[in-house]
């Protein structure tokens, strides 16, 4: 019986999706170094590491409409947007937040909590990322030395 590169079922006593030398362990081989060698492949992919995103933009840029894209944001973040009191908003800064330098605004302001009532005032970190809004959470640290300013648009939001 002749043997070919790939066995099919009419030519070889092995399964017909087998290559004829997995049945000596070639195919393993194979897969072995496959997955080795794998893990380099993102060393020379290119890609530099730097203050670029992958679009192109810096990554530190001026957000420049970071009260609309915060308003936005709490919005549809708040379960009772309506009746927030005691506003506050500083100016953007650069500060390091752990994975580099990114532009951080900091937001301080009374909220309704599910049940109706205020839950007490509380700092807030907004990240922006190439001049966008990427994360905000509750912070204590970040905001420790912040220059706040009234932020009246905040306490406009309704439903």
């Amino acid at each position: 019986m002749p043997r070919c590169g790939f066995a099919n079922r009419f030519h070889s006593p092995y399964q017909s999706w087998q290559f004829a030398g997995m049945r000596l362990g070639l195919g393993r081989n194979l897969i072995f170094a496959g997955l080795l060698i794998a893990p380099l492949g993102g060393c020379a992919s290119g890609e530099s590491v730097g203050p670029e995103t992958a679009g192109g933009a810096s990554v530190n840029l001026a957000p420049a409409n970071y009260r609309a894209e915060i308003i936005a944001y709490q919005r549809s973040y708040l379960n009772d947007p309506s009746g927030i009191k005691g506003a506050a908003i500083s100016q953007p800064a650069l500060k390091n937040v752990g994975v580099g330098d990114r532009y951080v605004v900091c937001v301080r302001f009374n909220a309704k909590n599910p049940n109706g009532a205020y839950a007490g005032m509380r700092d807030h970190t907004a990240i922006f990322l190439a001049g966008k809004l990427d994360q905000m959470g509750v912070t204590r640290d970040l905001c420790k030395d912040a220059a706040y300013e009234p932020f009246p648009e905040l306490e406009r939001l309704t439903r």
